[in-house]
């Protein structure tokens, strides 16, 4: 029997949902790359982080403001929180790791994130999983310690300071994803990340005010040693950060979880670190040990089975609200 016109629509919506999530997750993972490429070109990590906001803010806060004033008072504590741990921490942590470490590496830490929130909803509300999800626990993690310590010299060849910068970006990303239940449904998707984005400005601009951030830099040139070996004004690399791995990953993560739902997408999103990994390699030159290798897909492939479990067992909160990375 054909397909009625409606089963049809419904289709061609789902595949378009997990096109858009699958170029959110693509993106995120492209803006690991070039904010090494502009870090490598002289800008401290915090600088960009906070151009990032400076430039992304200004065009999402057009979703906010046409909602605001369905905020309430109530309201601005989670979404000043939100602001705070995804947007300022974490994206400021995250620039820090990648800065100091391979970008696969950094993400697959940051990655094991939903590991702390089904730990947090096991603690605090006495949420349970199945016990094969908590065995895919203890398999993410073995497979993390695989990709620190597999490059064959140990734990010495990599930078403490790094893995500290990446540990905090995850827990201000488990501290996101367990906030982003708490931001207000009054206003749509797209308008809650404009409000998050707007704090996150402000906050910025306490510790990074925009007259202090290298404008002098943008003109210079700056060059990825990849397998492509070509060079790229910082200027444009910058933009990148702030319209591609900023907005396009809002607009597409947003408009494809509405399509497919957010349990959905969050899977589909858990593909970001092969993908960056994939794109630091080609572009970055950036290689990873055989057996860091294997413990990324490790942990990946346990993360994946955790987050399923989560999804199937309860809604324990995954929203449409994108965590900021």
């Amino acid at each position: 029997m054909a397909a009625t016109p409606e089963i049809r629509r419904a289709g061609s919506a789902l595949r378009l949902g997990y096109l858009m999530v699958a170029l959110s997750a693509t993106f995120a993972a492209g803006n690991g790359v070039f904010a090494r490429l502009v870090i490598d070109a002289g800008v401290a990590p915090a600088d960009l982080a906070a151009t990032r906001i400076y430039g992304a803010a200004p065009i999402l806060i057009l979703a906010f403001l046409p909602h605001a004033r369905k905020l309430r008072r109530a309201d601005l504590i989670p979404i000043a929180l939100f602001g705070a741990f995804g947007l300022v921490l974490g994206p400021g942590t995250h620039f820090q790791a990648i800065a100091q470490l391979n970008i696969a590496l950094v993400l697959v830490i940051i990655f094991t994130a939903p590991l702390v929130v089904a730990a947090y909803q096991r603690i605090r509300h006495g949420e349970t999983l199945p016990r094969y999800a908590y065995a895919a626990m203890g398999v993410a993690v073995l497979g993390v310690a695989f990709a620190i310590l597999g490059s064959g010299d140990g734990i010495g060849v990599l930078s403490l300071g790094g893995l500290a910068f990446a540990l905090l970006a995850m827990i201000s990303y488990a501290v996101s994803v367990i906030l982003a239940v708490r931001l207000p449904t009054a206003l749509p998707p797209l308008a809650r990340t404009g409000a998050c984005m707007t704090v996150a400005a402000l906050i910025w601009f306490v510790f990074v005010p925009p007259w202090t951030l290298p404008f002098e830099l943008l003109g210079d040139t700056t060059k990825f040693d990849g397998h492509f070996g070509f060079s790229v004004p910082v200027w444009s690399a910058v933009l990148f950060v702030v319209l591609i791995g900023s907005v396009g990953v809002y607009v597409c993560w947003v408009g494809g979880t509405s399509r497919i739902g957010a349990g959905a997408s969050s899977v589909v999103g858990m593909t970001e670190p092969v993908l960056g990994g994939l794109i630091a390699w080609a572009l970055l030159g950036q290689t990873l040990a055989p057996m860091q290798s294997l413990g990324i897909a490790i942990t990946v492939a346990g993360i994946v089975v955790v987050e399923h479990a989560r999804i199937r067992s309860a809604d324990h909160g995954i929203r449409d609200v994108p965590v900021d990375l």
